[in-house]
């Protein structure tokens, strides 16, 4: 079986070392030249330095040699002082109530230990990505993509980032609506709600709740300034590998997230909101 190593940018040596398909045992303990590997995350361990003697060992289960009574003044023909594994067995089958009379007496068997003693495939990159961390989905046939181990090494895209941005834009301050796909739209349609710089406010009357009609009664309310905003934000982060990945999704998410607390800012009062002050002629052909 091949043995797949990353050489970390920090300098420890990680592999890629599954519990063989012949070792039905209990997993004691992996090492590297006889020391203890550190486990990561699936079936990654670490260590210091480059092994050139990886192992795992295994407790078999303890090794049934007879059964005894659990009673001894219970003793008869039908319940003898000692049976044989044979003989249990055989008896079980018209006793299911037998281990209430009989305990094992068992032997503790020595460790195994298995040797990995193929090939070791040098990769050189971080370690995989967890469950917790973002998803990685590369881009290689099918053949080749069977191989988590070293799926994150190879060119690809991380998923739902359009949906990230979404729902970290719903959460800021301002935001009034932000949809995906709005009107056909191939991105996030954002809108906006700000005040003044120097607050402005308006007369609101109260509506009667019987006729809808407005009152006399009302209340001054904020002046706000709408502003809509068309993010082509992608729907996945590609990248030649996932580590280049992670950091552009994070640096992406945060430009169009400072895009639109960029559009939050307050309305000058100058311009009514607008952006541009009449000026001249152009004042008086409105």
């Amino acid at each position: 079986m091949t043995v797949y190593a990353l050489k970390h940018p920090d300098g420890r040596w990680l592999y890629h070392l599954p519990k063989p398909k012949d070792f039905p045992f209990n997993v004691t303990g992996v090492f590297a030249d006889g020391q203890p590997m550190g486990k990561l995350p699936g079936d990654w361990w670490a260590v210091s330095f480059e092994a050139s003697r990886l192992t795992v060992t295994g407790q078999p289960r303890p090794k049934t040699l007879s059964y005894t009574l659990k009673a001894a003044d219970a003793e008869s023909v039908r319940y003898p002082a000692t049976l044989t594994v044979d003989a249990y067995n055989e008896r079980r089958e018209d006793e299911e109530n037998l281990w209430e009379f009989y305990s094992a007496v068992c032997e503790d068997q020595p460790a195994v230990e298995h040797v990995y003693d193929g090939p070791v495939m040098v990769l050189e990159g971080r370690e995989p990505p967890t469950p917790e961390e973002l998803p990685w989905q590369a881009d290689l046939p099918h053949m080749l993509g069977s191989r988590p181990e070293y799926l994150h090494l190879f060119p690809g895209r991380i998923n739902g980032f359009r949906d990230h941005v979404q729902q970290a834009i719903k959460k800021m301050p301002g935001v009034q609506y932000c949809f995906d796909n709005y009107q056909n739209y191939t991105g996030l349609h954002v809108t906006v709600r700000v005040p003044f710089e120097k607050p402005q406010t308006r007369w609101q009357a109260d509506l009667s709740r019987r006729t809808s009609k407005p009152l006399k009664t009302g209340r001054n309310v904020a002046v706000l300034v709408t502003r809509e905003l068309r993010l082509p934000v992608p729907a996945s982060i590609s990248a030649p590998n996932y580590e280049m990945a992670v950091d552009d999704w994070h640096e992406q998410a945060e430009f169009w997230v400072s895009v639109v607390r960029n559009a939050s800012v307050a309305a000058c009062n100058a311009c009514g909101g607008t952006g541009h002050v009449p000026d001249g002629a152009e004042q008086y052909s409105r």
